[in-house]
C-alpha cells in the first residue's frame, strides 16, 4: 500500500474538516488531501480536470449538506462527466434519512459513512478500494470479515462500482459477496460467465435472479446440475421465449410445468 491516494474533501464546517484530516492521520495511509468547503467549488474543479486528467482525484469524501450546491447537486453533475466514472465518491452524513441515501446511491455514491468521521471507519475503507484497485485482487486466506466484509459486499452490489472491481469482487472468498456481484445489473458478460460456474449454487441462482443476462450465460444456467437455478429461469416471464421453451423439455417435471405456465402467461388472452 505504497502508492499515494489522492483525495478531495468536499466539507463545509471546519469542525469536520479537522475531524476528517485526523482520522486520515491516525489512519496510517499514504493520502494527499485538497479540501473545497462547498458543492459548487468542488463541481468547478472536477470538471476543469477533463483537461488534465492528474487533477483527477483517487477519491471523493462528500459532505451532504452544503452552501451554494449540497452533495446530490455535485453527485448529478458528476454523472454529466464521463471521466469521473471511475472515482468512487464517499458520502459523509449525519442524516438517519433512508431517502437521503437511497437517492446518493441512485446518482453516484458507492459507499457512505456517518459522521463523526473515525480513522478507524476510514482505514477500512480506503483500504478496500485501495486493494480494489489493483491490478490483482488481494484474496485472504482466512476470507474477510467485520466491516471490511461489509464495505465489499455493500460495493459488490453498487450499480455504481466499476465493472472492473466488480470481476476482482468475484473472485474473493466469500461467497457472500461473489453473490452480490452476481445480483449486481452492471456485473460484465464474462464475469457472469464465470459466477455460472461457481461452485456454490447459491452464487449460480443469484446469477439466474439477475435482471441483466445475457443470452449465452442463460444457455449455461439451463443446463445446470441444481434444480433451483432451473425453476428459477422457468419461472421468469422476461427470458427469451426459445431459453422458456429448451426449459419446457427439463428432465425434472416440476421445471417443465413451471415454463410451460410462464410461456402460457406470454400468450395475450384472447
Amino acid at each position: 500500500m505504497d502508492r499515494t491516494m489522492h483525495i478531495l474533501l468536499v466539507e463545509d464546517s471546519p469542525s469536520d474538516i479537522r475531524l476528517t484530516e485526523e482520522a486520515l492521520k491516525d489512519s496510517g495511509f499514504p493520502y494527499s488531501l485538497r479540501t473545497v468547503t462547498d458543492g459548487e467549488a468542488a463541481l468547478d474543479l472536477l470538471m476543469k480536470s477533463e483537461n488534465d486528467k492528474s487533477k483527477v482525484p483517487d477519491l471523493i469524501l462528500l459532505d451532504l449538506n452544503m452552501p451554494k450546491k449540497n452533495g446530490h447537486e455535485v453527485l448529478e453533475g458528476m454523472k454529466l462527466a464521463p471521466w469521473l466514472d471511475p472515482v468512487p465518491v464517499i458520502l459523509m452524513t449525519v442524516s438517519q434519512d433512508e431517502q437521503d441515501i437511497l437517492k446518493a446511491l441512485h446518482l453516484k455514491m458507492n459507499y457512505y459513512v456517518c459522521k463523526p468521521v473515525t480513522s478507524e471507519k476510514l482505514n477500512v475503507l480506503l483500504k478496500a478500494i485501495h486493494d480494489l484497485n489493483e491490478s490483482a485482487p488481494r484474496l485472504r486466506e482466512g476470507g474477510l470479515t467485520g466491516e471490511d466484509a461489509h464495505v465489499r459486499y455493500v460495493m459488490a452490489g453498487n450499480p455504481h462500482t466499476m465493472p472492473e472491481i466488480l470481476a476482482r469482487l468475484a473472485e474473493e472468498p466469500s461467497a457472500h459477496i461473489r453473490t452480490s456481484v452476481a445480483e449486481n445489473p452492471r456485473t460484465p458478460e464474462a464475469t457472469l460467465l464465470n459466477l455460472a460456474k461457481d461452485e456454490n449454487p447459491e452464487v449460480r441462482l443469484a446469477v439466474a435472479e439477475n435482471p441483466n443476462l445475457p443470452v449465452s450465460v442463460l444457455e449455461q444456467l439451463i443446463t445446470d446440475a441444481h434444480d433451483d437455478v432451473r425453476f428459477e429461469l422457468a419461472s421468469n416471464p422476461k427470458l427469451p421465449v426459445h431459453i422458456l421453451q429448451k426449459l419446457s423439455f427439463d428432465e425434472n417435471l416440476f421445471i417443465v410445468d413451471r415454463a410451460n405456465k410462464t410461456l402460457q402467461s406470454l400468450v395475450p388472452s384472447s
